[in-house]
């Protein structure tokens, strides 16, 4: 009886070690073109700035591999696109295209004056921003089809807008004409410096990087005169997007990982109340803003956590063989 037993167990167990997880995700078409030549990006100026002359976004190669990995199609799904896993991605990376222009149109307002939260919100850069990134993708053979007629995968999906940001209580400009951060903007560039060897953030490293970045709108009792609930949001939101912003333009290459972390933790948030805690990705994977080089590391890792497993519940089975034998 021993014996059937162990081995219905063992049977049970090794199927479910290759079942993997299916989510749920919203299906938008991709295409991949052919590359053509595409002359030196940028991007017209600000509607309502007449004194910058372009909106130029710095576009490394990094930038298309990145979106094209977490965004593009894939070999077994070519028609799927996770909105937890792409739009953190693909706004991590546009903030940190975006991040020179963005914090010279700070500098530009002498001195920095706070936006005008209580009126209507003016047309920023996303549309032309979304534009003019389109077409650098489809140069190099990546393009993301629209989920309808009406609404692009920037702009209005992922809901990434691009605009100058205004946060006086963690930034400043000093009597040299420099742009610098408080103290709780020190504090966020060594909160979210990633720990890990291979420089993704765990869940822990996301959550204090969050934790710090909430710092920076709170010490602003009598700076500011937002008054209603409204108004107040956005401009704690201007100021986490312009810390996050600080931090790509800082240096791109040791804080993208945990942004996109900490992006996707905003972004995925439904709640009234700002999100204290990063958590997995809807598919149970941390996320990842190269997904090809971590994909590769991910699938080395379950591949030996399986074999693991498997060797194990092989080793039990034998031994449960072993113990059934020796009670004859």
């Amino acid at each position: 009886m021993s014996f059937f037993t162990s081995f219905f167990f063992f049977t049970f167990h090794i199927s479910a070690l290759f079942a993997s997880p299916n989510p749920d995700p919203v299906t938008i078409p991709t295409q991949t073109v052919l590359p053509v030549p595409s002359p030196p990006v940028t991007i017209p100026a600000f509607p309502e700035q007449s004194d910058i002359a372009a909106c130029p976004l710095d576009l490394p190669d990094q930038l298309f591999h990145g979106i094209k990995s977490a965004c593009g199609s894939k070999t077994h799904n070519p028609n799927q696109l996770h909105r937890t896993r792409c739009c953190p991605v693909l706004a991590a990376w546009l903030y940190s295209a975006y991040s020179s222009t963005a914090l010279q149109a700070y500098l530009t307002k002498s001195p920095p004056q706070i936006a005008s939260y209580d009126m209507p919100v003016l047309p920023d850069d996303s549309e032309t921003c979304v534009d003019t990134l389109e077409k650098a993708l489809g140069s190099r053979g990546i393009e993301l089809k629209k989920p309808n007629e009406t609404c692009d995968v920037v702009y209005c999906y992922c809901g990434i807008r691009l605009h100058p940001f205004t946060c006086p209580e963690a930034f400043y400009v000093n009597s040299r004409g420099k742009l610098v951060g408080s103290e709780n903007v020190k504090r966020l560039e060594k909160d979210c410096l990633s720990n890990s060897v291979n420089g993704y953030a765990g869940l822990g490293g996301c959550s204090k990087c969050l934790k710090s970045l909430h710092s920076l709108k709170d010490d602003r009792a009598g700076r500011t005169n937002i008054s209603d609930e409204r108004a107040s949001k956005m401009h704690n939101r201007d100021c986490e997007l312009m810390g996050l912003t600080w931090l790509l333009n800082k240096n791109r290459t040791v804080y993208i990982h945990t942004v996109s972390a900490v992006l996707r933790t905003l972004m995925m948030s439904t709640g009234d109340v700002d999100p204290q805690f990063c958590s997995l990705n809807s598919d149970g994977m941390p996320l990842a803003v190269d997904s090809t080089e971590i994909d590769d590391q991910n699938s080395s890792s379950i591949l030996t956590i399986r074999l693991y497993h498997y060797l194990l519940l092989l080793s039990l089975l034998y031994l449960s063989i072993l113990v059934s034998f020796s009670r004859y």
